[in-house]
């Protein structure tokens, strides 16, 4: 089943600075949207006004899910350690009824004198129901042992599978030199990332089942070539699973797959532009959209979804129906 998509307003729902100051000042972004009694609540990526992330949480009613009010900081950075001492972004969060809430989370350390991404993957906990998190390690919680995220990894989706949590992590496991003729958004050196696979008990221990990427980025099979395919959110339906996942070529556009059984995706057709496309000449997502969070209510899909600059225009809301 396609899903039509609609844009109700061309201005973002959150922006910079709008709720939390100087703590989101420079990025507000990467929500990961949770439905919580009758509440929408919403995790997301802040950077402040020196350059450090830290997750921030909004909160609003299920019949205003575009009235956001801010709650405050639930994690802040670990400035005595390696991996996330410029603080984290891309949270995922797992509640939990008679346990902790997890929340696992994309660590960014200091910038690297070789220019590539200081990204690996952390996991909190939330003794108050999802208030405030403490971070679990002072280490990543996927080790960079396997030839396709050894150089990082990064964003993680996690869905419950027959009591087990499945980990659908953005994966970073080479950098090479770009194609004769191709166009990219970075230098001549490009990285190559995709969707990996790792399962869980606890959200602290984990394995990794599969030697291979799980969604590889496909390259010169799609115009414009594609060599990112990062940020899996996962829904489940009635008839299996739908992944967006973000992919670039010279700019980020969202897509999405199919799979009945959350192991074999099958990408859904959508062109050049993706599923969502960009927004209208001047506005906070004329360059991009990505970064979904998806919600399902009665018979619609409410998404929202981070701008340009990777959320330094803030975020906007999308609703979509089947076809």
């Amino acid at each position: 089943m396609a899903i039509h998509w609609h844009f109700p307003s061309a201005l973002p729902v959150i922006s910079p600075s709008q709720l939390h100051g100087d703590l989101d000042a420079r990025r507000a972004g990467a929500g990961h949207v949770l439905h919580v009694g009758n509440e929408y609540w919403m995790y997301y990526w802040g950077t402040d006004t020196d350059g450090f992330h830290r997750i921030l949480l909004a909160k609003t009613s299920v019949d205003r899910p575009t009235g956001w009010q801010p709650h405050g900081v639930v994690l802040e950075r670990q400035p005595d350690s390696n991996y996330n001492s410029v603080g984290p972004s891309f949270p995922w969060v797992v509640p939990c009824e008679d346990g902790p809430w997890l929340m696992v989370f994309c660590g960014w350390g200091e910038p690297r004198s070789d220019g590539k991404l200081p990204n690996t993957t952390g996991v909190a906990l939330s003794e108050d129901g999802g208030l405030s998190f403490q971070p679990a390690r002072d280490h990543p919680v996927l080790p960079l042992d396997s030839d396709y995220d050894c150089e990082g990894t990064g964003s993680v989706c996690v869905i419950e599978k027959g009591g087990v949590l499945g980990m659908y992590y953005t994966s970073l496991g080479a950098y090479f030199q770009k194609p004769d003729g191709v166009e990219t958004g970075h230098s001549d050196t490009i990285p190559r990332i995709g969707i990996a696979y790792a399962e869980s008990n606890d959200g602290l221990t984990l394995e990794k089942p599969l030697d291979r990427l799980l969604v590889e980025p496909r390259g010169h099979a799609t115009e414009p070539y594609e060599y990112i395919c990062s940020k899996p959110f996962i829904l489940q339906e009635p008839r299996g699973y739908r992944m967006w996942v973000h992919t670039f070529g010279t700019a980020y556009r969202v897509r999405s797959l199919t799979s009945s059984d959350g192991s074999e995706w099958t990408w859904n057709e959508s062109g050049p532009e993706g599923e969502f496309g960009t927004g209208r000449q001047g506005s906070f997502d004329d360059r991009q959209r990505c970064y979904v969070s998806v919600v399902k209510h009665e018979d619609e899909y409410r998404c929202w979804f981070t701008g340009n600059g990777f959320g330094q225009t803030g975020m906007g809301y999308a609703v979509g129906r089947g076809t």
